[in-house]
């Protein structure tokens, strides 16, 4: 099988290379004696690109708030963006020295091979 993200890294690494990140998965919930409950996560450590949304992207995320910091994020894997209903995503990109929550799928290759997902930088609580 031909890895299409490594020959497209190669080309676009010259302009744009890409950086370590760290990749926060849901893993579920684990529920404690006094009813709260608290996020499991499994980190990843990865490489990635960024790059800034592009107007096409803007047009297929329209409901989100464009004042949002929001990057577009190639990542090895079938990333999936938030999907409350479904109750699955909520996944976690570290970067840039802040958390990047995936909102949305953009683009997948492959069986799950790579992906373009949409970020949102993500406050830290003060």
């Amino acid at each position: 099988m031909i890895n299409l993200f490594a020959i497209a890294g190669a080309a676009t690494g010259v302009v744009n290379p890409q950086i370590e990140a760290v990749l926060k998965v849901s893993d579920g919930v684990t529920h404690n004696p006094d009813f709260s409950t608290t996020p499991r996560i499994i980190e990843l450590a990865m490489q990635i690109e960024v790059q800034a949304l592009s107007s096409s992207d803007l047009q297929q995320i329209q409901s989100v708030n464009q004042s949002s910091d929001m990057r577009a994020v190639y990542i090895i894997g079938g990333i999936k963006g938030l999907n409350r209903p479904l109750q699955c995503g909520g996944d976690i990109i570290n970067f840039y020295g802040s958390d990047w929550l995936v909102t949305q799928s953009l683009e997948e290759w492959g069986m799950g091979e790579w992906s373009k997902v949409a970020v949102t930088r993500q406050t830290t609580p003060t």
